[in-house]
């Protein structure tokens, strides 16, 4: 039995259901044995080992659901021969990989429902015109001190919670979708990996900043979205690609399409087009939020959770 290479080992108490049904429903390769007091998952494939060990290790620690995951498998090249045809031994299976985002089980990430829940809740808002006690009034009076400002009149009132709910409301609904399309790709992700807590924080602080940096810059136009909290997002990801760069939760042609787009909002080339006005600041003010805090949160110890390769309990 010395051809068997093992995958994966597991504490004998643990419940391998969901592996032997992804085996069964791919018909992988593999097997599972006792050894040594523990579960071994063994394979005679060692491409199928490599493809398979983060994977099997994000499960362990609750991240992943397998009864989720989608496995793809390479398409034959030209010339190959399909099993059973004449003259022609059947060829082995192509080894499966798994899907490029990875699955996260629903209660591993729930400030990130709520998110995106909020983004549809806010379009309602909007639409039957229930917004306004969650935004930020315009500033029309054109002073300079920030003490006869539209936001120092919100929070001589006690209104603190203008300073992040504009972050709700979501003008249209395909604004509403697109937020929330990010949230998901991005959010959720994180949020599996940090923890709510540390993800509320992020998404607190970042809306803060964005909302912020928006005002900051042109008090007179009014605001919202949570495009601010998705930047928040980009800029902290950014530094944790390059913290841990084994990181891949989270695919880097996602981050670079994000972070052009920004770009190109920035140089109102997306408005030229299309005539919508975009609040930039916002998405400025959110991406360094995300970076700084990310930074601090890397010199920490924080990164440790985004290693791709844990080492197994």
């Amino acid at each position: 039995m010395s051809h068997w290479i093992t995958v994966y080992s597991f504490p004998i108490s643990k419940d391998l259901s969901a592996l032997f049904r992804l085996i069964q429903r791919y018909q992988l390769p593999l097997r599972i044995a006792e050894e040594k007091n523990q579960q071994a998952l063994l394979t005679t494939d060692s491409g199928i080992a490599e493809l398979l060990k983060p994977l099997l290790q994000d499960w362990e620690r609750g991240l992943v659901d397998l009864d989720r995951v989608q496995l793809t498998k390479a398409e034959p090249e030209d010339g190959d021969h399909l099993p059973g045809e004449e003259g022609q031994a059947p060829k082995e299976k192509a080894p499966v990989s798994p899907s490029f985002l990875p699955t996260f089980p629903m209660d591993k990430t729930p400030i990130s429902l709520l998110l995106i829940g909020l983004c549809f809740f806010g379009w309602f808002l909007h639409s039957n015109n229930l917004s306004a006690p969650l935004l930020i009034y315009p500033d029309t009076s054109g002073g300079p001190l920030f003490s006869q400002s539209s936001l120092m009149w919100h929070l001589e009132r006690g209104e603190f919670w203008r300073l992040w709910t504009p972050a709700i409301i979501n003008l249209s609904f395909q604004h509403a979708l697109f937020n929330a399309l990010a949230i998901w790709i991005l959010g959720r992700p994180l949020e599996a990996r940090g923890g709510p807590f540390i993800y509320s924080l992020l998404v607190l602080l970042g809306g803060i900043a964005a909302n912020l940096s928006q005002y900051a810059w042109k008090p007179e136009v009014i605001f919202a979205g949570m495009s601010g909290v998705v930047y928040t997002l980009v800029g902290f990801a950014v530094v944790m690609q390059r913290w841990q760069p084994a990181w891949r939760d989270i695919p880097p042609g996602i981050i670079t399409l994000a972070i052009v787009w920004m770009i190109l909002c920035v140089l109102g080339v997306i408005t030229y087009f299309t005539g919508i006005g975009i609040a930039n600041a916002a998405h400025l003010g959110g991406f360094f939020a995300g970076f700084l805090i990310a930074l601090v949160y890397c010199v920490a110890g924080g990164a440790r959770k985004f290693n791709s390769y844990p080492a197994s309990t």
